[in-house]
């Protein structure tokens, strides 16, 4: 290590002056972030911030987690976390998240935690400011620190919650991250802990096992409180010191964290695992290493070390990616990534992964080692140097430019990363310098330098295969895998050739027959500028400032698939994934993101069942390109044979696998009866990829996107309206227009089950558990209010299915409504519940589902559920106006209904009643459409 460093210090004095005087020096943090730490351990990080204005957020961070577990106490780490939201010491039961959902807090969404290996942490997000809610705010993390209740009957109450969690979650992909632990962390505690412990142990664990890893990992020294937002820092600190002061600082013989290093191993270690219910194959290679000292990581050693693995990370994963492009490639997409790998603090890697074709596994295998070879021993071109060049440098000027839209969110986890990693804080002045300063002084040559002696990609290896399991697919072994590594290291591997040729999206010869702005009105309310075009197309311009450097372009117009025959619809579908993987006009997807190195800017189009739509953005300093790639988007697809070919060989077995995925037989079997088995409603099926085929789809997209005049261009961001009035009238001026063609939703005849309607079905399954899909629908007339009266029945079933089905019965992790008033083909209402359980419970918990609807319909919904969720949306209503995507969706609102989201969204909200809620759900009872579908795992 201290090689490395020294060989480090000298590459950094040789490109940059700013690191002459001490490079292992911790660079300065930004001064408008105040640290601090408490005389019992503490420590703190605050911010004022106004993203969002009037809001602030509140985190207290652990670090501790599964790997303080004694082996008697797996998933207890996590199991306390959630018993922090069941009662503390000043907020006993359920007060913590009551108190927070009056005041606009959701719980789930606002108020949050997670458990890691290594640390936890609890969040009170978007909490509006007031001096009663700071304070209680600061009171929940005081009482998190030190004061969770853990009364025995929640304990009892919480257990099948979290058995539950652990049936939802415990599929083919937690099985695969299982095995990848047991072997990239072989030797190791981390090994043997899987953060949500087993069902034995969850069930049968005693309370002071809980309470015992409480008291001896919750302490002080191992916290740090977190508060960014819209608050005085001096009046924060102040209240800090006060409420903290009666956490007593820990005994000198307190247990101590052990510092756990994951043992070297010369020979690779290789793990083939398969499971019935993976979808793809895959293959990945770890060359493990002992991380870059804690200490180290803030300074400009740290620093200029993460950069140079970024140069590295997006050369490689650009290689791969034309890798997966070329006929016949073995992999579907691949890439690698270094430095940690957010699990082991110790530990770093160089990490190599990729998707597999089918049966394919060892030529992927083959592929990533061979790349990992020509990397080792040839390193990187001119070329492909200079394209990470300008887009690390292009990300780095949008992060200064956006400097002063940072959120709450984004400060805070850069605070507890620096807390936990160690990692830099710097003021956007201090790190724009180094930033231009590193990236343009290093050339090739040094980092190619520089990455050798960082990393030995070929040793310390862990391999790991993953297949699905099923008949007449060969699984490959350990021997062969390690057969290919004596191979390719003994064979010649050649350079990288570097054959890229960079060229304007448009011939600049081409000539534009563009169409002028005919006139121009402005909306005072919504901020916006209309231009309609000499063409016929209407273009929608809003100004603003809410992000310094974003643009966003939206392009929608009405028809979608249901402009399209039967034979077609699915072909419809697809569009956007196949152009998506294809590229645009003469470059591929691969050559294009070449072209755009340096750049901000994108365009793709999108088609759903009523509405086809082409978005873009960026930043406005490639106002231009960004226009470019919608032009071509329009105009000039691009499809090609080896891409969809390629696509097909990656979706078609995926799908296929799918087929065995619960998940995805309970959302098939949904689809089917919901839909009455409608063609147009099939879910997403092997066959269904088979028969894309490239005359369809320009086929298609002649039919949604030949004609341009019945899209309305919406334009959002940092624009200038002089600046950009003649390039709309260039690119969208010259895109093609037809009086004779007009979009417009067709009745494609799709409609819900009517009546009751009930699937209960079993299917075989790994982990047996239940799933149900409840479903009401019914006529409605898509309007504000009624949106409005539809969000807040939702809201209050998901209040009542907290407690009677959740905490009452301990019978799921949580159940979702999700609910939403549809306008095509024809207006109606759809509320959906969704929940998994297990076989003992399911019937109760459905018929728990209907009784609180009933309920609702005969007494009215808690007046309190209402008043929480009118918190909640008021405040989400703030937040909405203070980003560009929001306005858009708010000047589509009003060019489609009339319905000025600034001006009236309150007034709706206020105006629906409780009653109101009343007679939706009577009039969901008394329609009587109701779909139910249960998946319950094959009889034993």
């Amino acid at each position: 290590m201290r090689k490395l460093i020294f060989s480090l210090v000298a590459l950094l004095i040789g490109v940059t002056s700013l690191c002459a005087q001490d490079p292992m020096a911790p660079l300065p943090a930004d001064p408008n972030v105040r640290v601090g730490r408490l005389e019992n351990g503490m420590t703190y990080y605050i911010r004022h911030n106004e993203k969002p204005k009037g809001q602030a957020s509140f985190y207290i961070y652990h670090d501790v987690g599964a790997v303080q577990e004694a082996d008697d106490q797996q998933g207890l780490a996590h199991f306390l976390e959630h018993m922090a939201f069941n009662g503390t010491k000043n907020l006993p039961g359920k007060q913590l998240i009551e108190k927070l959902e009056t005041i606009g807090v959701q719980f789930g969404l606002n108020l949050n935690a997670f458990t890691s290996w290594d640390c936890t942490q609890y969040m009170v997000m978007d909490l509006p400011v007031n001096e009663e809610n700071v304070d209680l705010a600061l009171l929940i993390l005081h009482d998190w620190s030190q004061f969770i209740a853990l009364q025995p009957a929640e304990i009892d109450s919480e257990r099948g919650v979290i058995k539950e969690e652990l049936r939802t979650r415990d599929g083919a992909q937690l099985r695969a991250q299982n095995d990848m632990f047991r072997n990239l962390f072989k030797g190791s505690i981390y090994e043997h802990r899987n953060l949500i412990g087993y069902l034995e142990g969850l069930e049968s664990f005693d309370h002071t096992s809980l309470e015992n890893f409480y008291k001896k990992w919750y302490r002080p020294e191992y916290q740090a409180l977190v508060i960014v937002g819209d608050i005085d820092v001096d009046q924060i600190e102040a209240k800090i010191k006060t409420l903290m002061a009666d956490i007593p600082a820990s005994p000198a013989d307190a247990a101590q964290k052990e510092v756990v290093i994951v043992p070297a191993t010369e020979e690779p270690i290789i793990s083939v695992f398969s499971d019935p219910e993976l979808t793809q194959s895959s293959v990945m290679m770890f060359a493990r290493r002992d991380a870059l000292p804690k200490e180290l990581k803030g300074t400009m050693i740290g620093y200029s070390t993460d950069l140079i693995y970024s140069f590295v990370s997006q050369m490689m994963s650009a290689r791969f990616e034309e890798i997966s492009q070329k006929a016949d490639a073995p992999i579907l997409g691949g890439g690698m990534s270094e430095g940690g790998i957010g699990i082991c603090p110790t530990m770093e890697s160089t990490a190599f992964s990729a998707t597999a074709h089918e049966g394919r596994i060892l030529d992927a295998f083959r592929t990533i080692y061979t790349e990992m070879e020509r990397m080792r021993r040839h390193g990187f071109t001119v070329g492909e140097f200079e394209r990470a060049q300008q887009e690390l440098l292009r990300y780095a000027e949008r992060q200064y430019t956006n400097r002063n839209d940072v959120t709450n969110r984004q400060y805070a986890e850069r605070y507890l990363d620096n807390y936990a990693k160690g990692t830099t804080m710097m003021d956007p002045e201090m790190e724009w310098q180094i930033d231009q300063a590193l990236i343009t002084s290093l050339t090739v040559d040094q980092i190619n330098q520089a990455y050798s002696q960082l990393v030995r990609p070929n040793e310390n290896l862990v391999i790991l295969a993953r297949s699905p399991k099923k008949e007449g697919l060969v699984i490959p072994t350990e021997e062969e895998i390690k057969a290919i590594i004596a191979e390719v290291s003994a064979a010649e591997v050649e350079p990288y050739k570097d054959n890229t040729v960079k060229k304007p999206l448009i011939d600049p010869a081409k000539k534009f027959k563009g169409s002028k702005v005919k006139s121009t009105s402005y909306n005072e309310s919504l901020g916006y500028t209309e231009w309609v075009l000499k063409n016929g197309i209407t273009v929608v311009v809003r100004p603003s400032t809410l992000k310094a450097d974003e643009v966003m372009i939206n392009a929608t117009s009405k028809g979608g698939c249901s402009l399209l025959s039967d034979a077609d619809y699915y072909q419809g579908s697809f569009l956007s994934m196949v152009m998506g993987q294809s590229g645009i006009s003469e470059f591929s997807a691969n050559e294009l993101a070449k072209q755009l190195s340096g750049k901000s800017a994108w365009a793709q189009t999108g088609v759903g069942a009523y509405e086809h739509s082409v978005s873009a953005g960026g930043s406005p300093k490639d106002i231009e390109t960004i226009l470019q790639l919608m032009y071509l988007n329009f105009t000039a697809p691009r499809f090609d044979q080896t891409d969809l070919d390629n696509m097909k060989k990656m979706y078609v077995p995926y799908f296929k696998n799918m087929e065995s995925d619960p998940n995805y037989i309970v959302s098939k079997e949904f689809q089917k009866t919901l839909y009455g088995d409608h063609a147009r409603r099939q879910i997403t099926s092997g066959a269904q990829i088979e028969a894309i085929n490239i005359p369809a789809l320009q086929s298609v997209h002649s039919q949604l996107y030949g004609y341009a005049d019945d899209f309305r261009f919406v334009i959002a961001g940092n624009v200038d309206l002089e600046t950009l009035k003649p390039l709309v009238e260039k690119y969208i001026g010259s895109l093609p227009t037809s009086k004779k063609v007009e979009y417009a939703v067709v009745d494609d005849g799709v409609r819900f089950a009517e009546g009751v309607v009930t699937n209960d079905f079993r299917t075989a399954m790994q982990q047996p558990k239940v799933s149900v899909r409840l479903v009401y629908t019914g006529d409605y007339e898509n309007n504000a209010r009624n949106r409005m009266a539809m969000e807040l029945l939702s809201r209050a079933l998901d209040s009542r299915y907290m407690v009677s089905i959740r905490e009452e019965k301990g019978g799921t992790y949580g159940v979702s409504v999700q609910a939403d008033v549809e306008k095509y083909p024809v207006e109606k209402y759809f509320m959906a519940i969704v929940f998994d359980t297990n076989e003992q419970l399911a019937n109760e918990l459905v018929e728990i589902c209907d009784k609180e609807i009933r309920k609702i319909a005969e007494e009215g919904p808690l007046a309190d559920d209402i008043a929480k969720s009118k918190e909640f949306l008021q405040k989400n209503y703030a937040n909405v106006l203070e980003n560009n995507s929001g306005w858009m969706s708010a000047i589509n609102r009003w060019y489609e209904e009339g319905y000025n989201y600034k001006e009236d969204y309150l007034k709706v909200l206020e105006s629906v009643t409780v009653e109101d809620v009343k007679a939706l759900a009577q009039r969901i009872l008394k329609d009587n459409n109701r779909t139910l579908v249960i998946m319950r795992p094959e009889a034993e």
